[in-house]
């Protein structure tokens, strides 16, 4: 696999961080969106957008149960990645109902569980 290294200075370090973080991406893969269009099914909207669809309410699941045994294809070091961003995401909006199960993990991955809003309150 190649390697590319490119210099930002401070302002546009910056910059390109807060765009990744708009979309809830990390940097790696907002460089791959923009420069390639390349979009993947591994973002945190995706996952928010499957656990609020998909039956997951009042059960414990992990990233992999929400996409499945056929789609969650994507290797260890990035799925720690997209796992890293995915808790940022949650813990910073409660309003979307998904909580991290601190003390439970489930074949060494963390666990979440889901609870329908209505309003600002939890059904």
């Amino acid at each position: 696999m190649a390697t590319y290294r490119f210099d930002l200075n401070k302002e546009y370090s910056e910059k390109l961080e807060k765009l990744a973080a708009e979309k809830h991406m990390n940097v790696q893969d907002f460089i791959r969106f923009k420069i390639f269009n390349e979009t993947t099914i591994f973002t945190v909207d995706e996952a928010v957008k499957r656990i609020q669809n998909g039956g997951f309410e009042n059960t414990e699941f992990t990233l992999p149960d929400v996409y499945g045994e056929d789609e969650w294809t994507i290797k260890r070091g990035p799925a720690g990645v997209f796992g890293k961003n995915f808790y940022i995401h949650i813990t910073n909006h409660p309003e979307l109902g998904i909580s991290f199960s601190p003390d439970r993990t489930i074949k060494r991955r963390a666990v979440y569980t889901y609870k329908r809003m209505k309003g600002d309150q939890i059904e």
